[in-house]
């Protein structure tokens, strides 16, 4: 062998060598990464502070806590002595204090972040000055749908005499606005009689409880969506991780060629349908119920001389373009499914009920940044303080541009 065959035989071992322990260490790193990250999505950690109420359901127990340990954060949920994840608040404001009371469901309560971090104490600290003062009253609760949310103002909320309540709309509100179930438990339905709304169902039973129609779905979902067995390699892991939620078309091609298995197709969950162009008549009665729930609010608020302002929460795949084309290829949703509709829909209503809407789409699409990351946490879906920040913000920009702030608080930054 010569010389020039000897040194490019050198320089390939070399190379082999070099790659094989940079391979070794990003395993050793990725392998103490996998180890140390949280255990996922809890189930059952909002059990640890939450109770049975007889008309909203559930409610967070005055004085408890729990700590939410997943995969992306770890937050300690800490409740005050009127239930609310909130510094403590006194019914009657202080003298000359104006209030706003934001309801809504998690992405309020913001378990996924400090409470600190959340959108409510980001627009209170924004808002109030010391000759200027303001409490932003946090009343999310983890679960409430929009029915739910009007029953807390009705019930508890007025108690605190807001100026400005912010009414926090998610996608999911829809069904189960029409539901008598949540999850397996009890929450109550509104209906109208007349020009007013009722419960349907008046104490609500107590305790978790199933339904029989709902089990086929379930068990075929739970089937589907088995979680795939933990890879040998974290790096591999990492590897398939990124490429399936960056490219889920190019994952299951190379799937398709043995790499690894292609993403199993999960049946899309009935909420979801507020997205689908052919969703069942169901979803017109759910939406005329959702709107009579938002007139209602509305006309409860400006009875007591405040003003509400819907806010619309997008969903990640209505931010993240890669998010959207991830749960297309999940769900094996055709062109007939329109991540837009939710949002189209509930302006319409809002419009016709001369109501006025918020929408963050925009704000917090912009703060995207794909693959760099963005506003929403990857695995959770729920804000990160980014995302709380940006709607903090987006909505001070609003109260002041419509001035519904005392003159005090001045145009702001």
């Amino acid at each position: 062998m010569n010389e020039r065959a000897k040194r490019i035989l050198m320089n390939v071992g070399l190379v082999l060598v070099a790659a094989t322990l940079t391979l070794g260490f990003l395993e050793i790193i990725f392998r103490i990464l996998r180890h140390g990250r949280g255990g996922g999505k809890e189930e059952r950690t909002t059990a640890l502070y939450t109770e049975y109420d007889p008309i909203l359901g559930w409610r967070k127990t005055p004085g408890g806590r729990a700590t939410f340990n997943r995969r992306e954060y770890r937050v300690q949920a800490v409740i005050n002595s009127h239930g609310l994840r909130d510094s403590e608040h006194e019914y009657q404001a202080p003298p000359g204090t104006f209030r706003i009371m934001s309801l809504g469901d998690s992405f309020v309560e913001g378990y996924g972040v400090e409470a600190k971090d959340t959108a409510t104490e980001g627009l209170e600290t924004t808002l109030s000055t010391p000759g200027c003062p303001l409490e932003a009253i946090n009343a999310g609760t983890i679960g409430y749908g929009t029915d739910q949310e009007y029953l807390f103002y009705t019930e508890e909320g007025v108690k605190y005499s807001p100026h400005v309540v912010l009414l926090f709309f998610y996608y999911n509100d829809v069904r189960f606005n029409v539901a008598d179930w949540y999850f397996g438990l009890p929450k109550p339905r509104l209906i109208r009689k007349g020009d007013s709304l009722q419960m349907r169902f008046k104490p609500l039973p107590e305790g978790p409880f199933e339904r029989a129609q709902n089990k086929k779905w379930k068990q075929r979902r739970q089937q589907a969506a088995a979680p795939e067995p933990e890879e040998a390699s974290a790096l591999l892991e990492f590897v398939k991780d990124r490429l399936m939620r960056g490219a889920p078309q190019t994952y299951n091609a190379l799937g398709r060629l043995g790499l690894w298995q292609p993403m199993r197709v999960v049946p899309p969950k009935p909420e979801m349908q507020v997205y689908w162009q052919d969703a069942p008549p169901y979803y017109d009665k759910a939406w005329k119920a959702t709107a009579d729930i938002i007139q209602a609010l509305d006309t409860q608020v400006r009875a007591r001389g405040a003003r509400l302002l819907v806010v619309y929460v997008p969903s990640r795949m209505e931010v993240n373009d890669r998010d959207w084309e991830l749960t297309r290829v999940q769900y094996g949703l055709d062109e007939r499914w329109d991540r837009g509709l939710a949002r189209e829909q509930l302006l319409a209503i809002a419009k016709a009920g001369d109501v006025p809407v918020l929408d963050l789409t925009d704000a917090l699409r912009r703060a995207d940044r794909g693959a760099l990351g963005g506003p929403y946490y990857v695995y959770d879906g729920h804000w990160k303080p980014d995302g709380h920040r940006i709607a903090a913000r987006e909505i001070a920009s609003y109260l002041r541009a419509h001035s519904w702030l005392p003159a005090c608080a001045g145009k702001g930054p």
